[in-house]
């Protein structure tokens, strides 16, 4: 069997299954914890990396493998692949569909724009808005604006797509975005906003706005109990924007996802022909 063939037959079989493995308990822990911004994150995306690795580690295999191959993909792993490419070309249509979508026209104030964003208000909100309440709602739009939020709910929507129909994996994007949420709060009070004006902005949005979300677009409210959620957050004297919260370094985080990578291709260097040797549907 040619070896590219191979190779995308058996990383697409396996990406797709251990995608699927790694999404099952992370869909069951969401409810567990309600984790700052950064780890929720992980936990939305932790499946799809841990593709990625396997990935990497069969590319290792195939920088040493002759061409044509001396192994053959039997009809479990084809299969596999074919199910696999189905839920890639879902996630590729409805992210096509979401960049197409005008729903955010009736959103009462919220960030649009994946490769520049900018901050929209309704003419409603700001007839409803006191000028402290307006300019709050302003501030967590920019925050929205510096950190490209857009663009990340997207791809958020994308990686949640790509772990379809695992239970759990919806409930692990809305936890994300309200994590986000919850950290642009914490961004606008840290630039001067008032807390109060702040959450009386999210309850005005969602008198407004009592609908679903618009999918790309980051936006001042959110919906059902994140709402209250946010808003207690806000009254609180305990808001982790007034003390300063710790993040974990980027740099840290990309270090060892860069290592793991590097370290499966590797792997797959030098143990990539056994693994193959005795993977169920492979044969000679």
């Amino acid at each position: 069997m040619e070896r590219e063939a191979l190779l995308t037959v058996v990383g697409s079989a396996l990406f797709g299954l251990v995608v699927w493995v790694f999404a099952l308990p992370a869909g069951r822990a969401w409810l567990r914890f309600r984790d700052p911004e950064p780890w929720a994150w992980w936990r939305l995306v932790v499946p799809l990396f841990a593709g990625m690795v396997v990935v990497a580690f069969l590319l290792g295999w195939a920088f040493q493998e002759p061409d044509p191959a001396d192994e053959r993909a039997g009809v479990g792993l084809h299969v596999l692949a074919i199910v696999t490419a189905g839920i890639v070309t879902r996630a590729i249509v409805r992210s096509v569909m979401a960049l197409r979508s005008r729903a955010y026209a009736h959103i009462p104030v919220a960030s649009i724009g994946l490769l520049t964003p900018r901050a929209i208000v309704s003419d409603e909100f700001r007839r409803m808005a006191s000028g402290g309440v307006l300019a709050a709602a302003l501030a967590h739009e920019a925050a929205h604006v510096r950190g490209r939020d857009p663009l990340r709910i997207w791809l958020a929507q994308v990686a949640a797509d790509l772990q379809w129909p695992i239970p759990g994996t919806g409930w692990r994007l809305s936890a994300w975005i309200l994590a986000l949420e919850a950290q642009r709060d914490d961004e606008a009070v840290a630039r001067g906003a008032c807390p109060e004006d702040l959450a009386e902005a999210i309850l005005t949005a969602a008198r407004l706005h009592p609908g679903p979300e618009a999918r790309l677009c980051a936006n001042v409210t959110g919906s059902g109990e994140g709402i209250a959620w946010r808003v207690r957050r806000l009254l609180s004297v305990e808001l982790p924007g007034r003390r300063g919260a710790r993040r974990t370094p980027f740099w840290l985080i990309g270090s060892s996802c860069s290592v793991l990578v590097l370290g499966a291709v590797w792997l797959g260097l030098r143990y990539g022909e056994a693994f193959l040797g005795v993977l169920p549907g492979m044969g000679p």
